[in-house]
């Protein structure tokens, strides 16, 4: 069977040999010749032409400065100021193979890792139906509702996402397969989301470098939408192995947004439950936006807490103790403090921002965050896992610059 292109063309040429017969008969043959070699070169950069239009690319940039009133190290940022902590550039290409199916790579290249190129995304997408498709591949976790845009600072209201919500699982990407099925009602859609997979990651935790491997993951969410209001809920379950330690894990998150183009609003709570002596836990936050033309002022409350507090039985002061007293049996055992309160977390976040939309797709940011209210514990600070707790709270300044292309 003749494809269907190849049938056009040949049409095509046809007419144009009748119709350069009849009205060229005076021409030269080799006029008339040059005359058709250009046509047909004409027709066939038409046909073509959809095939130079399947590679598709675009990026996303952010250039960030920050610096706290100490060095507790919230959002990584200490009394020294830095560029590097949030910046960062992204490219990404989209490869169309046929009309239902795409290849997708994402490159990120961050500041705060000597802006050395990680791929992030790298998967194949079959649209099966209308509504069902599925990827295989490298992709991004999605637990959260900015999950698919976590580091496009330009599709975000804030400077960042809420620390107290989108920090506690260091793990953004996996290796594996998700469907996505789509239920159209007359003026909303619902979408149901399956994924399974595995990842490695390597993440600093306690002053160690400890590397994760996440095995037998599977999760699933729903979300409805009508584009103003927007409901989601998920869950994900897998077995993290660290140190020898195999942990089951299991998370929880429930998010709502409402946005009328003027006013703003987005709530995201979510559950971490972790086997052992890592922390459970709870934490949640709300935002408020309003965008006057091309300003939008934010204000962010948000909260964490661990709820297992109970299962490390050790205290700050006497773990250090132990593990720096020779003789004793937990002496150089740096791995011990993970059995004491210093995994503790209590910690509120209050923050004041305001997002000024320069261009149509840049946006300059700027926002104070003060953390506070840790309670008993470091508030889960890197710079408070220390024999004592040096900050009580900490204040972070940042300005940014977020531009997608």
């Amino acid at each position: 069977m003749i494809p269907h292109s190849n049938k056009a063309l040949a049409l095509a040429v046809s007419a144009l040999l009748c119709t350069s017969y009849a009205t060229a008969q005076d021409n030269s043959a080799d006029q008339r010749i040059e005359q058709l070699e250009q046509q047909l070169q004409t027709l066939q950069n038409q046909v073509n032409a959809p095939e130079e239009s399947r590679l598709r690319f675009n990026g996303f940039l952010s250039i960030a400065y920050g610096m706290a009133s100490n060095d507790g190290g919230y959002a990584g940022y200490t009394e020294e100021g830095t560029f590097n902590e949030e910046s960062l550039f992204g490219l990404q290409g989209a490869f169309t193979l046929t009309d239902d199916t795409e290849v997708t790579m994402q490159l990120v290249g961050r500041g705060s890792e000597d802006w050395d190129p990680t791929i992030e995304w790298a998967y194949i997408s079959h649209q099966f139906t209308p509504e069902l498709k599925m990827r295989a591949g490298k992709m991004r976790l999605p637990l959260y509702m900015y999950s698919d845009s976590l580091e496009v600072g330009y599709a975000q209201p804030w400077i960042r996402p809420p620390e107290e919500v989108y920090g506690n699982v260091p793990i953004t990407s996996y290796t594996g397969v998700d469907a996505l099925y789509d239920v159209n009602f007359d003026m909303s859609t619902l979408t149901f989301q399956a994924f399974m997979g595995e990842s490695e990651e390597t993440i600093s935790n306690l002053g160690q470098t400890l590397r994760l491997e996440v095995n037998d993951l599977f999760g699933g969410s729903a979300t409805w939408t009508d584009f103003i209001w927007t409901v989601r809920g998920n869950y994900a379950t897998a077995e993290i192995t660290t140190g020898g330690d195999d942990l089951q894990t299991d998370f929880y998150g429930l998010g709502a947004s409402y946005n009328n183009g003027s006013l703003q609003v987005i709530s995201e709570f979510t559950r971490l439950e972790i086997e052992g002596s890592t922390p459970d836990t709870d934490s949640g936050y709300l935002t408020f936006a309003y965008t006057f033309g091309s300003l939008a002022p934010y204000f962010t409350y948000s909260m964490q807490e661990s709820t297992d507090d109970d299962e490390r039985p050790y205290s700050r002061e006497f773990i250090y103790q132990a593990i720096t007293t020779p003789g004793n049996p937990l002496y150089g055992n740096i791995a011990a403090v993970a059995l004491s309160d210093v995994q503790s977390s209590e910690r509120t976040a209050y923050s004041l921002g305001l997002r000024w939309d320069l261009a149509s797709n840049v946006a300059v940011k700027f926002d104070v965050t003060r953390a506070t209210d840790f309670g008993d514990t470091g508030g889960g600070l890197p710079g408070n896992i220390g024999p004592v707790i040096s900050y009580d709270d900490i204040d972070v300044y940042t300005i940014k610059i977020d531009s997608a292309f």
